[in-house]
């Protein structure tokens, strides 16, 4: 099958009748996307949902890309869409690499039949051509990554067999109830609370601790500190102020977690305790276990009935026996996989 890339799209198996590639047309394609992604997420295990309003929000506000050339979707003759592929590059704090972020989703159906090596193919072509046109990169790492959920069987034998290598395993944690949330004291010092979600003075201060924190975290990029980073983050149907708790010392922020609901797809929702901060200065003392029982209680009384967050694998600060010290337990994982985009020699 040919499953090589040329000019703006790909180009895809000659036996797939009826499918093409055809470029994002913007706003109106995003509940066919949000459809396909929550199709994929749900096979593959996971929680996580991309409603048609979040990817409003993150595309009004795209950061290292241009959707118009940087989404590619896969429409059946019906008009379904049943895959995606997404290009766009970060600079990593933590490496000092820049890298050059490949994600691609295809309906299970539609899996195994040379769509997901068609889209690398054109993936890796317009990568090639966006570092090309980059007049700052000199010999900064430029990395190939791409991320494959653990049951995508077919996603990790095209990866390897393109010479990625795994370097991360992140994972998603659910606690099934939110009953029996043991009592934890916060340390002495320290308030935990919640803020005035209309104050939005103090909601940037929460940001900007969000920023500072996972700026050392591994993969995190540079903070975009900027009016329109301001915006993309604050216009995100996630961003629920009215949930957040907020851990203070005086008038010091010292952490957060940015909590949020959403529905799952059995009606069920969900309260997500994510964007858990501490800053170094207030770490190993018990910040975050005693935001977390608190936050866990805030969720439940604003309807949720179970709980989920993501987690860093290979986090140092020990996140993973926390959570599960808190009843959460790993439902699904992930797999990051780097390759470099150029020869070394280069």
């Amino acid at each position: 099958m040919n499953t090589t890339s040329t000019g703006t799209l790909p180009v895809l198996p000659v036996d797939l009748v009826g499918l093409k590639a055809r470029p994002y047309a913007g706003p109106a394609d995003h509940p066919a996307m949000a459809a396909l992604w929550a199709e994929t997420n749900r096979v593959d295990g996971v929680a996580e949902r991309h409603p048609p309003a979040a990817i409003d929000s993150w595309l009004a506000h795209p950061r290292n890309m241009d959707p118009r050339r940087d989404i590619v979707l896969v429409e059946a003759a019906d008009g379904r869409i049943v895959a995606s592929a997404i290009v766009r590059w970060v600079d990593r704090n933590t490496t000092g690499e820049r890298t050059f972020e490949a994600n691609c989703d295809v309906l299970p159906e539609f899996r195994r039949r040379g769509i997901g090596g068609a889209l690398h193919a054109w993936q890796v072509e317009r990568f090639t051509e966006i570092a090309a046109a980059m007049t700052d990169l000199g010999e900064r790492p430029a990395i190939l990554v791409g991320y494959i959920h653990e049951p995508d069987t077919g996603g990790h034998v095209l990866l390897e067999g393109a010479g990625y290598r795994v370097v991360r395993r992140s994972a998603e944690m659910r606690r099934n109830d939110l009953d029996g949330i043991p009592d934890v004291t916060s340390p002495a010092g320290i308030e935990i609370r919640a803020i005035d979600p209309t104050d939005e003075a103090m909601l940037r201060r929460v940001w900007m601790v969000g920023g500072e924190v996972f700026s050392g975290h591994w993969g995190d990029s540079v903070p975009d500190t900027s009016e329109a980073g301001w915006r993309r983050f604050r216009d995100s149907p996630d961003v629920q102020p009215e949930h957040w708790c907020v851990a203070f010392e005086g008038d010091e922020i010292v952490g957060h977690i940015l909590n949020y609901l959403a529905p799952d797809d059995h009606g069920s929702i969900i309260g997500w305790t994510e964007g858990i901060a501490v800053r170094e200065a207030w770490r190993r003392r018990g910040v975050a276990r005693a935001m977390l029982a608190w936050s866990l209680r805030r969720v439940r009384d604003a309807g949720a009935t179970n709980a989920a967050l993501g987690v860093d694998l290979e986090n140092p600060n020990q996140a993973l026996a926390l959570y599960e010290s808190l009843g959460f337990r790993t439902t699904a994982i992930e797999l990051e996989y780097h390759r470099p985009l150029r020869s070394p020699e280069r």
